[in-house]
């Protein structure tokens, strides 16, 4: 919105200048003319580099937000995991590395059942379908707990918070965890 405000601004003073200052400032029909011929080129360059400038701006301003977006995700003391439809683990943050004892460049790609998450709790309970229900309806598991498994095979309990990744026409894509061990 900056961006068009500004160049809106620009673009006024510059009609306001090529079509009533110029004219009453410059007398001589020939100095006019020539003035008048480059003046379109010159508004082209001077766009362009304010359009430059402004673009590099905001993406400095974006790169800080995300660099400070990484820093939280990363030393946040909670596991954060996301995973696609299928269950590929895609996001893995540190503490996730360190609580699991799986390094990201082992665990990226892999299924979480089977690696983090056990087809079948202590309990019974079946694990496979509910993470397929996870997957395919992660709105009815905004809050869940249940057992995991750590890379030693140690069983753990977690309480997850799952939010759905939707693509731009609001399908799930995958899912967003971030869980806490509750195991004592």
């Amino acid at each position: 919105m900056t961006i068009c405000i500004i160049f809106l601004l620009f673009g006024a003073i510059w009609i306001l200048f090529a079509g009533i200052l110029l004219p009453s400032v410059v007398r001589d029909p020939v100095l006019y003319a020539s003035i008048f011929a480059w003046k379109d080129w010159v508004f082209l360059v001077i766009a362009t580099l304010l359009i430059y400038v402004l673009i590099r701006h905001y993406t400095g301003t974006l790169s800080a937000s995300e660099e400070l977006y990484r820093t939280l995700v990363e030393n946040a003391g909670s596991i954060i995991l996301a995973m696609d439809r299928e269950g590929n683990i895609t996001f893995f943050n540190r503490h996730a590395e360190e609580f699991f004892g799986f390094p990201r460049r082992e665990i990226l790609g892999k299924n979480a059942i089977g690696t983090i998450v056990p087809a079948t709790e202590s309990s019974g309970r079946d694990l496979d379908t509910l993470m397929h229900e996870l997957l395919t309806s992660p709105g009815q598991y905004l809050k869940n707990r249940n057992e995991n498994v750590t890379s030693t095979g140690r069983r753990v309990w977690i309480t997850w918070t799952n939010q759905a990744i939707c693509d731009e026409t609001g399908f799930p894509v995958g899912v967003v965890s971030v869980g806490t061990d509750i195991s004592g």
